[in-house]
């Protein structure tokens, strides 16, 4: 055991913004970039921790993880929304896109 956590992000196909990778920041730091329908895996350290993903001025509205060593988090994302969702860019950028806990039950 590594003494850290794992965090996946795992990022759902959806026709808006298949090119580009959405920015994966923990507590305000970017650590790294997830493509359209892949996961990616990052280690963070014990504690509490704030998530959110970004795209230009775009992000999702923060998920908050208390996670312990060999943890191991899954969080959906994607776009918030198809077309007749597309005022959130101009109106509600913070809510653009969505993050949220997949419960590892089902």
């Amino acid at each position: 055991m590594t003494g850290e956590a794992r965090l996946t992000v795992d990022r759902i196909h959806h026709y808006r913004d298949t090119v580009r990778a959405y920015q994966v920041r923990v507590d305000g730091h970017r650590v790294g970039r997830v493509k359209d329908d892949k996961s990616e895996t990052f280690e963070i350290k014990p504690g509490i921790h704030e998530v959110r993903v970004r795209l230009m001025w775009l992000q999702s509205p923060p998920v908050e993880l208390r996670v312990e060593a060999g943890d191991e988090v899954l969080l959906r994302t994607g776009p918030n929304g198809g077309i007749t969702q597309a005022w959130r860019i101009y109106l509600a950028p913070h809510t653009a896109m969505f993050l949220e806990a997949v419960n590892s039950d089902s």
